[in-house]
């Protein structure tokens, strides 16, 4: 059912639903300048998530360090293979909530990737599993193109 205004009204109220908007870029360079912009906008309070590969956003030091096999190391971290666990990746709700937490107090402000890794560093979480985890609250999802096309990175 739609109104007029072309919004769907949620199940539980009278509240408009907001869709999710997908930005695909070619670059995550690209992306960086989209959020700098955004930024500027009124719109930089809108809760954001920058969806990106470990080569930008993992900070445990050894997988981050390594050449070509950042995924398969962190699935086996994430695994528990070897003996050895993540221990970025146990901090992800620390570093979500963190976004959360400013979003609720209206300190929201849109930011990059950088920020990011920056905030999951200083906290110890993995920046990674958090923009997955950012995207659930998320209204617009900035993203490289190839994630909404091959349907393996989409699902």
């Amino acid at each position: 059912d739609k109104d007029t205004s072309n919004t769907k009204k949620k199940e539980n109220g009278d509240r408009s639903f907001i869709p999710k908007i997908f930005f695909g870029t070619r670059t995550h360079k690209q992306i960086s300048q989209i959020t700098r912009e955004l930024k500027r906008t009124a719109y930089s309070s809108v809760p954001m998530t920058i969806l990106s590969s470990r080569d930008y956003t993992c900070i445990h030091p050894v997988v981050s360090s390594s050449g070509s096999n950042r995924n398969e190391m962190c699935v086996e971290l994430l695994e528990g293979k070897h003996g050895k666990s993540c221990l970025y990746y146990h901090g992800v709700h620390q570093l979500s909530e963190h976004h959360t937490l400013q979003s609720a107090h209206g300190m929201y402000q849109a930011w990059d990737i950088e920020d990011l890794v920056s905030l999951g560093k200083k906290l110890r979480a993995c920046a990674y599993f958090a923009a997955r985890e950012l995207m659930v609250g998320a209204d617009i999802v900035f993203c490289p193109y190839n994630y909404l096309l091959d349907p393996q990175i989409r699902e």
